[in-house]
């Protein structure tokens, strides 16, 4: 199935959540379209009695805005003429006396006729409901403004008139009866509209083939935009080739594509519920997973976790349960809740994954759509989770700390409080990252490449904490890469690679000259903490390590060995001869180093500080 079809397929077997509000992550209201509707923001509400007469106005809190409301084809698309929507809309259209309250608006009779004659032919249809009747007979009254007005809901000027900014306020009618369901939530209103519209497209609307279902059904050359808040002016399909260049000697006029009115509504309005239910967004650009069967909640969670981390609730249960600094306990936590969520998804069901941006104001581009068995998607999954990963020492022990994919990009890229530029980085990044890991491929060399170079220099973190956090995300991603498992999370005493090597020496020199210094403040206040040899010369070590261990070796034996308690020196000495040993002579030479080395600097760290029993080091 293509794409269209696979959203037309999410409508068909969400029909109960039509209508049917929730909440997203932020408190935002959402649902499930109808077709033949919109939602859109209300600043104000009128409630009718239940004889068609104004009872009472207010203005609603920020909250309550989002409603859902019939539209037409074209009212749906409208931009700069008068188009109605058939019952809830803008003042200037729904306010009979909207003419005599403005003076400076060239178009004030031309919104009014159209929305009260729209809304008299849903009227006398056999498909009007009760509550529509008593709106519509309020309606004719043709006096909103001035009971919006006496009700204290808006005002007017010096000179009796409202602003434009108040005809612009959109308003939403509800009737005063024994029914507890408010009019734009009442599943019988609904149905009313779209029944009446779908007959009215039947008798007015060109019948043609549906090239989604192959049926002869009411086509429309007009799709729904608003579909991704972000960029609320793209639509899913689009085109403006009116001179027939593009397919030039194929088709005839605009035959090149032709969609169901019904099976477009069902598109962009499921669509737009995966968005706001489970979509991830980066700037312009929004990432959806979600599967057919029972386990699309799990899906757009690990998905989301994956990106972005746990979710705020269960960090402030992890602190609650540790003391202390909880950082790396959270990140270890955060490795386990990934590979537990993986597990718990069921076999035997589809994983759609789409990513959307916008390639104009008015044209959303997919930017990558792939369908993938359930197996095959926690296959790939689990080789992220197991692969990403680096022991670290923890309050509980050691765990393995995994980074998240914006924690990478940010380790990357991130400059000061970032920008246009990063965000713009950022969406790109977050694409590439995403398909490789669901993919089970590399990740991108540049990314990594541009991390290896800014942990060359901590003299250009602010914080060192900042360079050592980007230096286990390094490492993590390292180890994703070379496939290495739990095996070469930690220090591996079998890998005698010489990059690694080099880097387990300059580790042993750095936490020496720490060690040192560490032992000098204690002793003296005055005594202040700066950057190592080792990480002053990184760079250096890093392009010609033979000579520059030399350098930072004596450095270190001159100035902080001897300075050392017995047990920590001979800690310290002892293990780098024993990797000299291994290196020989034939590799104590000035050829750059690979990036592993980091990794050797970062396990030879990690296991410096392990608690041992006995160990004056420690």
């Amino acid at each position: 199935m293509t794409i269209f079809q696979d959203l037309i397929k999410v409508y068909d077997d969400n029909q109960a959540c039509i209508g049917k509000f929730e909440q997203d992550r932020f408190g935002n209201d959402y649902t499930l379209l109808p077709a033949s509707h919109v939602s859109v923001s209300i600043q104000i509400q009128v409630t009718i009695d239940n004889k068609g007469n104004f009872s009472s106005a207010e203005f609603l809190s920020k909250r309550g805005e989002n409603t859902v409301i019939p539209a037409t084809i074209q009212s749906a698309n409208r931009s700069s003429k008068p188009t109605p929507h058939p019952l809830q809309d803008k003042i200037k259209y729904v306010a009979g006396d909207y003419a005599n309250y403005v003076v400076d608006d060239k178009k004030k009779n031309k919104y009014h006729p159209p929305y009260i004659e729209l809304l008299k032919q849903w009227v006398t249809s056999s498909y009007a409901t009760p509550r529509l009747k008593t709106i519509y007979h309020y309606q004719q009254q043709g006096r909103l403004i001035q009971d919006l007005v006496n009700a204290s809901v808006i005002k007017l000027d010096d000179q009796g008139q409202i602003n434009k900014k108040t005809g612009n306020l959109y308003v939403r009618f509800t009737v005063s009866d024994d029914n507890p369901v408010s009019v734009w939530q009442d599943k019988q209103m609904y149905a009313s509209w779209t029944d009446y519209y779908n007959h009215y497209l039947s008798k007015t609307q060109p019948v043609n083939i549906d090239y989604l279902t192959g049926k002869s059904v009411p086509t429309t050359k007009l799709s729904k935009k608003n579909i991704n808040p972000a960029t609320s002016g793209a639509k899913l399909i689009s085109a403006n080739d009116k001179s027939n260049f593009t397919y030039r000697g194929m088709f005839l006029g605009d035959d090149f594509y032709s969609v169901g009115y019904l099976e477009s509504q069902k598109m962009a309005h499921a669509l737009k519920w995966l968005i706001q239910r489970q979509g991830l967004k980066s700037d312009s650009r929004v990432y959806l997973f979600w599967s057919d069967g029972a386990s699309n909640d799990l899906i757009s969670q690990l998905a989301r976790e994956a990106v972005s981390g746990q979710q705020r609730e269960q960090v402030k249960a992890l602190k609650a349960e540790s003391a202390g600094d909880t950082g790396q306990d959270i990140a270890a936590s955060y490795n386990q809740r990934l590979l537990g969520l993986n597990e718990n998804i069921e076999y035997g069901q589809l994983v759609h994954i789409i990513f959307l941006d916008a390639a104009t104001t008015g044209r959303m581009a997919t930017v990558y759509y792939n369908v993938m068995a359930t197996e095959q998607f926690r296959k790939n999954i689990e080789t992220w989770v197991k692969n990403c990963g680096f022991l670290v020492n923890t309050q509980k022990g050691q765990q393995i700390h995994t980074p998240t994919v914006n924690q990478l990009i940010r380790s990357a890229y991130l400059v000061g409080s970032g920008g246009k530029r990063f965000e713009a980085m950022k969406k790109r990044s977050l694409s590439r990252m995403m398909i490789a890991i669901i993919n089970a491929a590399k990740l991108p060399n540049d990314l990594l490449k541009a991390l290896y170079h800014r942990l060359l220099k901590p003299q250009g973190y602010s914080e060192l904490g900042f360079w050592r956090q980007d230096l286990l995300n390094f490492v993590a991603a390292e180890n994703y890469q070379h496939r290495g498992g739990r095996t070469n999370m930690a220090l591996n005493l079998e890998n005698h690679d010489r990059s690694y090597l080099f880097g387990r020496l300059l580790a042993l020199a750095d936490d020496a000259e720490n060690f040192a210094l560490y032992q000098r403040r204690l002793a003296n206040d005055a005594v202040s903490g700066r950057l190592t040899t080792a990480q002053r010369f990184m760079t250096n070590f890093s392009e010609q390590p033979a000579t520059t261990w030399q350098r930072i070796y004596l450095s270190v034996m001159r100035s902080y060995m001897n300075k050392l308690k017995p047990g920590s020196r001979h800690y310290y000495q002892e293990r780098i001869m024993t990797i000299l040993d291994q290196l020989g002579d034939e590799e104590m030479t000035d050829e750059p180093l690979a990036p592993g080395f980091l990794t050797g600097f970062a396990a030879q760290h990690i296991d410096n500080h392990q608690p041992r029993e006995n160990d004056e080091n420690n």
